[in-house]
């Protein structure tokens, strides 16, 4: 199971847009820390219900979702039970693409898509990482960095990839 960690996620399109990477996948856990929106915000229902009959018929099955009061209280409670958290920043020095990921005991932990992880969070993780970019981009949204990160946890977990991504993978 991919651990996706979000820190204050507020804006309904990104959480919708990221909720449906684990409607997708149906391997990942999704971690709402702070003062996130929650998946069942009306805005965000709105959203994910438009790309799905099923959904707007029936609403959003039950779902790995999980709510914490703060960052450190999700990283309190994923330490112990023994999962490495990988931060994400801009600055950090090691690359994504030089870290084992391998294994089901990590979470990838975002900041906010204004300011990332701050330093004082960013001491709570276990490591930091870059995403690698080139071009004039310094940053990538959430919704565009969440699906690529996981395909990269699917392929080093070993994990199988949704039969539509395989689709995607093949035409491209």
């Amino acid at each position: 199971m991919i651990k996706l960690v979000y820190d204050c996620l507020k804006a309904p399109y990104d959480i919708a847009n990221i909720l449906q990477i684990v409607l997708a996948t149906e391997k990942c856990e999704l971690h709402l820390t702070g003062q996130s929106l929650r998946h069942d915000y009306p805005k965000v229902l709105g959203k994910v219900g438009s790309w799905s009959e099923k959904i707007r018929r029936s609403g959003l099955p039950d779902l790995p979702i999980y709510y914490y009061d703060s960052l450190e209280e999700c990283v309190k409670t994923m330490h112990a039970k023994g999962i490495r958290l990988i931060g994400t920043s801009p600055q950090a020095a090691k690359s994504l693409f030089d870290v084992d990921l391998s294994g089901d005991d990590l979470a990838i932990v975002f900041g906010t898509e204004v300011g990332g992880l701050s330093k004082s969070k960013m001491a709570l993780v276990d490591e930091v990482v870059q995403i690698p970019m080139s071009g004039p981009l310094d940053f990538m949204t959430l919704s565009v960095i969440t699906p690529l990160l996981s395909t990269r946890f699917l392929d080093n977990i070993g994990g199988q990839r949704p039969k539509a991504w395989l689709l995607i993978q093949s035409s491209a």
